[in-house]
């Protein structure tokens, strides 16, 4: 199937957090068009990874067929939804997951605030890597945890990892949690297996649980290579939660479905106690069939896109 994308689809009408809100220091608020510096054509709401483009016709037929069904109860995933996962992480990037190690969640931010409650004592500390994705500020704030910086360096137009600094702020016994996100937001950045490898090493000779954020991991130009941290090894795999979902892929972020992976089994079960103990929904019907759709008929689609 060939896609259109120079369509333009109308989002108003749609509750559309993108066209049709504002973030201030209330949190969302209608986006006022009479205000002179928001109503006209040249504001564009760069502040939310949300595409423009329809989602594929095969998730599209399949959130239909479903809708038809006309019972929206309660769903929990099957076989066939573990194994849609496992089957795209193995085609796309090489990465042999099990079953047994996906923790499903309504959202990678949802489930990174309960990561941070998880293993992050109040006082103690997390690094992170700016300029980077906002909401992480707020996941350890938020959790009484404190923030370290480790700057990434522009070099030449890129950007780059500061190892030297990053060996000294793990250095610090009350750091506990290293952040990674890869590709990183906003820069675009497609860390290389060697940068990822040398990142691991030192988070592991200081005690200092990564968690990936890898949402974007399929969203990869031509010419460039993502790794997904845990592949790395066993040893990374065992040091790591990485954390994944359809959404910005296949644009289907509304749909809240997310896909926490956690090798380890001792870190998988305090994961999922907290789970259990935060009151953060089970995964909704329409998000489960979407990814079965998405993964098993998306691909087409997204070498379009891209």
């Amino acid at each position: 199937m060939i896609y259109d994308f120079d369509q333009e689809i109308n989002p108003h009408g749609t509750n559309s957090v993108k066209w049709e809100c504002v973030p201030s220091d209330n949190g969302l608020v209608p986006w006022d068009k009479t205000d002179p510096a928001l109503g006209n054509d040249r504001v564009l709401p760069m502040w939310v990874a949300d595409m423009d483009f329809c989602s594929p016709q095969p998730v599209i037929d399949a959130l239909v067929e479903r809708a038809r069904h006309g019972i929206f109860g309660y769903a929990v995933p099957t076989e066939r939804y573990y194994q849609a996962v496992v089957d795209w992480m193995a085609r796309r990037h090489g990465w042999q997951v099990e079953p047994d190690w996906i923790c499903t969640t309504p959202g990678v931010v949802p489930a990174l605030y309960v990561l941070v409650r998880t293993f992050v004592a109040p006082g103690q500390k997390v690094l992170v890597q700016p300029p980077v994705y906002h909401p992480f500020y707020r996941a350890i704030t938020d959790n009484g945890g404190e923030i370290v910086r480790n700057p990434l360096i522009l070099e030449d137009g890129r950007y780059r990892m500061d190892f030297d600094d990053l060996a000294g702020k793990l250095a610090d016994p009350n750091l506990k949690l290293a952040i990674l996100c890869n590709p990183h937001n906003p820069i675009g950045r497609v860390w290389p297996a060697d940068d990822l490898r040398r990142f691991g090493e030192l988070c592991a000779e200081h005690d200092v649980l990564v968690i990936a954020d890898e949402i974007h991991g399929d969203l990869i130009l031509p010419g460039e290579r993502f790794v997904p941290f845990a592949s790395l090894g066993q040893d990374f795999a065992r040091n790591s939660i990485t954390c994944t979902a359809p959404s910005k892929t296949f644009n289907l972020a509304g749909l809240h479905t997310s896909n926490i992976i956690v090798p380890d089994d001792e870190l998988r079960n305090r994961f999922r106690q907290a789970l259990n103990a935060s009151g953060l929904p089970w995964l909704n019907p329409f998000g489960i069939t979407a990814l079965e759709a998405a993964y098993a008929k998306g691909e087409d689609w997204l070498a379009q896109v891209l």
